[in-house]
């Protein structure tokens, strides 16, 4: 891991995280005002990053990201794509942290990829549509014929 120092227009230098690996932040002091936002729309989740920065976490290397400084830091519900500078090499002040990207969490989510043993045709094949009608004559019903073509009103057009 590498914090590579950054001078800035102030007099005292900023220490942006870098590293090939994930990097474990220990809890950090933030202000709110050190949040830049790329988007204004993720500024309503802003409060769950700073609790989650403030609390200590883990920052993950966003892997289509290759600048070995662009992490995903995971909260309750969000997963945040940031950038971070700290003010010290121990990492207990953060100078300023830039929200690139802010997702819905998908941690604990499992996905199932079918390794096509079963059949999907076959369970179509079997379905006759009972189970989503209210009564039976509308299943009755979805067998009749569409009407004539002279009876089918075109929609208006403006």
């Amino acid at each position: 891991m590498a914090i590579r120092k950054m001078k800035t227009q102030r007099t005292d230098a900023r220490l942006q995280l870098e590293a090939e690996e994930p990097v474990e932040l220990p809890p950090a002091e933030i202000e709110e005002g050190a949040v830049v936002l790329q988007f204004e729309t993720v500024r309503p989740f802003v409060p769950e990053l700073l609790v989650t920065l403030r609390a200590g976490t883990i920052a993950e290397l966003v892997p289509v990201m290759l600048d070995g400084s662009t992490f995903a830091v995971h909260g309750p519900t969000r997963t945040f794509w940031i950038k971070l500078w700290h003010s010290s090499p121990e990492r207990t002040r953060i100078d300023r942290v830039q929200i690139l990207s802010c997702l819905p969490s998908t941690r604990g989510m499992q996905i199932v990829i079918d390794d096509g043993t079963d059949d999907v045709d076959d369970d179509l094949d079997d379905y006759d549509g009972a189970e989503y009608a209210d009564n039976e004559d509308e299943v009755a019903d979805s067998d009749e014929e569409p009407p004539p073509a002279d009876r089918v009103r075109e929609p208006d057009t403006f």
